[in-house]
């Protein structure tokens, strides 16, 4: 339901970005600015696998099988989510809020390899945390809030920071979402691992 909400929503939001830019941009105080940027490295690939490639050396070197499945498969899921955000950024050459054209897609069309001022539009940083948060959260459940709320932290930074759009943002929660979804339904090894794993982790 939150997906179909999502996608519901995010024309909408397309044609408000630039009011709520407005509104955002008021919000720079100076402490918030400093957490802001302090969250917003979460949101980076290499961070998002690295993380995961770990989880699955550990689980190797422990001998659960379940974990390094979780790991390994978990890191290519988000790498793969990373990669699908980068084919629609040099897709769609959305314009950055403080580029030329602002919030206009197919800007500098086309942009391939996608400059930076025209890769807006889905945040990549966005896309690998909540493929992380959502892959965190089936496997552990519990921790839910948690692993959302990071991720929703990481968005929000991208927006007050003035990387992205809310769209951009929305966009990315949604298709780092959807992988892991799909990878969580479809990968045999990853539920066998999930069937295996200690009741007091699931």
């Amino acid at each position: 339901l939150g997906l179909l909400l999502g996608v519901v929503l995010l024309p909408g939001l397309v044609l408000a970005d630039h009011g709520l830019m407005l509104v955002i941009q008021g919000w720079q105080w100076p402490p918030l600015m400093d957490l802001m940027e302090r969250l917003t490295w979460l949101g980076e690939g290499a961070v998002e696998i690295g993380i995961l490639v770990v989880v699955g050396l550990v689980g190797w070197r422990r001998g659960d099988g379940c974990l390094r499945t979780r790991g390994l498969i978990g890191a290519a899921t988000v790498a793969g989510a990373g990669l699908m955000d980068q084919l629609l950024k040099n897709l769609l050459c959305r314009a950055r809020p403080n580029a030329p054209d602002a919030g206009a897609f197919f800007a500098n069309f086309p942009c391939v390899p996608a400059k930076y001022a025209y890769a807006s539009f889905p945040s990549g940083h966005a896309t690998t945390a909540f493929a992380t948060a959502a892959l965190l959260t089936l496997w552990y459940p519990r921790w839910a809030g948690v692993w959302l709320g990071l991720a929703a932290l990481v968005g929000l930074s991208r927006v007050v920071l003035g990387s992205h759009f809310p769209s951009d943002v929305l966009a990315g929660a949604l298709l780092g979402s959807v992988v892991a979804l799909v990878v969580h339904a479809y990968v045999p090894a990853l539920r066998r691992s999930e069937k295996a794993a200690p009741a007091g982790l699931a």
